[in-house]
Order: structure tokens, then sequence, then C-alpha cells
């Protein structure tokens, strides 16, 4: 027996584990599969067709009443948030600065945005649209209207962040 550090003479015949294995011969038995790759995440999908993380779940009348008693200003960040985590999970929309800027200049373009990002997330995903653009329609009825608009919009991002693995806190 050789050790490592010195060659074997030129006349030793090599041993079995030196040999490799002629064409045709079936493998060694000791060779160790290949381990399968893990399964992708439900969450994140490769290829541009994927998904981001979910958005955060809010109850659609803490939504509704704070926007009310801050007079609206509570409503400026919620388009930010819900506007910017419709763009990382989609990869789609106008994103959360767009989003507060319509709110604050021009809101009533949020009316029928945000419905419309939503409509778009749920058909990229094949499933039928909860809301579409004329939700918005529903903010032209006094005060009944906007809550019935925040619980149509909440309500349709919430069921979404709840497909993809959100947990209500």
């Amino acid at each position: 027996m050789s050790d490592m550090t010195t060659p074997p003479p030129e006349d030793a015949e090599p041993t079995s584990a030196e040999v490799p294995p002629a064409a045709g011969a079936a493998a060694p038995e000791a060779a160790a599969p290949v381990p399968a790759p893990p399964p992708p995440s439900p969450v994140v999908q490769s290829g541009a067709g994927g998904w981001g993380p979910p958005g955060k779940i809010r109850s659609w009348i803490s939504v509704a009443l704070l926007g009310i008693v801050t007079c609206g200003i509570y409503l400026w960040f919620w388009s930010y948030y819900v506007f910017d985590e419709n763009k990382r999970h989609s990869g789609d929309g106008v994103g959360g600065v767009a989003g507060v800027l319509f709110a604050i200049f021009i809101g009533i373009v949020n009316w029928f945005l945000l419905p419309s990002e939503i409509g778009k997330i749920y058909e990229k995903a094949g499933k039928p649209k909860p809301v579409r653009g004329v939700t918005g329609f529903w903010n032209l009825i006094p005060i009944a209207g906007y809550f019935i608009w925040i619980y149509k919009v909440q309500t349709a991002m919430n069921e979404r962040w709840e497909e993809m693995g959100a947990v209500r806190a």
C-alpha cells in the first residue's frame, strides 16, 4: 500500500479504486444521488410574471374611520402604502410616490386608479376581478359611497394578500 504523498511504482497494478469504469459498465453503488432542489416559494415566483411579497392586511372600517377622524390625512399615507404594496407585489402600477401625489393634488384619480390596479393584479393571477376602475363611481354617492368604496377596495386587497400567505394581525 502506498501513502498519498509518494507516487506508486511504474510496474505496480492499479487498484480497483484507481481504475475508471469501462464503457457500458454499471456505475458503482456507492455514488450518492444528487439532491433535488427545494420547491419554489409560493410568494415569489421566478420569471417576468413573478409575484413579490404580499402587502399588509388592514381593516376596512379602520381605514374609513381614520380617514374621517384625520380629515383625510391618513388616506394620503394609506394611498402611498397600498400603491407601493401593489407595485412591489405585481411589478405593475404607479407605485407609492405617484399614488400619494395623485391623492394630494387630484384625489379623484385614485378613486378609479386603485381599484383598476387591484383588478389587474387579480387578472394577472388568472382570477376574476373583484373590483375594476368603475368601482370608483361609488364615491359619487354621498357618505355611504365612501364606505362602500373603501370596503370593496380594501377587502379585495386583503383577500389577495391572504391568498399569498399574509396573516391578519
